[in-house]
């Protein structure tokens, strides 16, 4: 019971509703217009109030497509005993429900009470093929589409996990005569030295025979961000960054050690910044 009470209402919910109900209307409407421009044709009479009550046919889509549409969305495991229930269970409520609502506001509304029984024969032979394409397409559509987004998420993941692989997680570095390597992730920035680079990690600083052009071609761009000719940072050390006012910025890294950043750099370094650390400047 508490875990239907907590059954919330999304906006892509709220939105699916109000379309439906749109659409249902809509039926409604041609429904009236169609009796109305047959009972011109023919030369017949034509009674509102009867063709109102029949187009109750197509007031009961609204509650229970969005029933059947929401039951598709949130239900976790779809076994095929699911999807036929979802199926042929709105079918049979809508098959039984109409001819009772026309026969309880017929008794109540109309002079004329309609029997449910002749009602009941009536939709079975008219308007079954229409409950049966109604209620399944839907839902056959959105499993397919469903099936077909599940197909494609693995994919994706391994384009992503390809693409990270192709940029280094380790630089070694030469210290004497003695060479080890350190973590990209460690490094808080790099800075040039012509014709070398330096590498600054937490209170060490390493000459790289490397220029600084090609190791930002081996560095994942949305975590290394080129701030100036001479300077590429960690966006993940930077702590915070304020405007001098002139279209150029001062950033501060996590260590406390400034840093400029050029205004030719400044939009794609705010962007990086504001996406990783979802923050807004001082």
């Amino acid at each position: 019971m508490n875990k239907f009470l907590k059954i919330k209402f999304g906006f892509t919910d709220r939105k699916a509703a109000f379309l439906l109900m749109l659409l249902v209307l809509a039926f409604v409407v041609m429904t009236l217009t169609q009796d109305l421009l047959r009972s011109v044709l023919k030369n017949s009479a034509f009674y509102f109030s009867e063709s109102f009550l029949f187009s109750s046919f197509w007031w009961l889509f609204a509650p229970l497509l969005f029933t059947q549409y929401f039951a598709a969305k949130h239900k976790t495991k779809k076994r095929f005993e699911f999807q036929v229930a979802v199926i042929f269970t709105p079918i049979f409520l809508h098959l039984f429900a109409f001819p009772f609502l026309v026969w309880v506001l017929s008794t109540v509304f109309y002079y004329h009470t309609y029997s449910f029984q002749q009602t009941f024969r009536y939709t079975l032979s008219e308007h079954l093929y229409l409950l049966v394409l109604i209620y399944s397409i839907p839902v056959i559509t959105f499993q397919y589409f469903s099936k077909k987004a599940k197909f494609v998420a693995p994919v994706s993941e391994t384009q992503n996990e390809n693409i990270l692989n192709q940029f280094i997680s380790t630089i070694l570095i030469s210290e004497g005569n003695k060479k080890h390597s350190i973590l990209v992730s460690e490094i808080l920035y790099f800075s040039a030295s012509p014709p070398y680079i330096n590498l600054h990690l937490q209170g060490k600083k390493y000459l790289h025979t490397e220029t600084l052009k090609s190791i930002s071609n081996k560095l994942n761009a949305e975590q290394f961000v080129r701030v100036h000719k001479s300077t590429i940072v960690n966006i993940k050390m930077v702590a915070s960054y304020t405007t001098r006012l002139n279209g150029d910025y001062d950033l501060t890294l996590k260590n406390n050690v400034q840093l400029r950043v050029s205004r030719n750099f400044a939009t794609d370094f705010k962007n990086q910044f504001n996406k990783t650390h979802h923050l807004t400047t001082k």
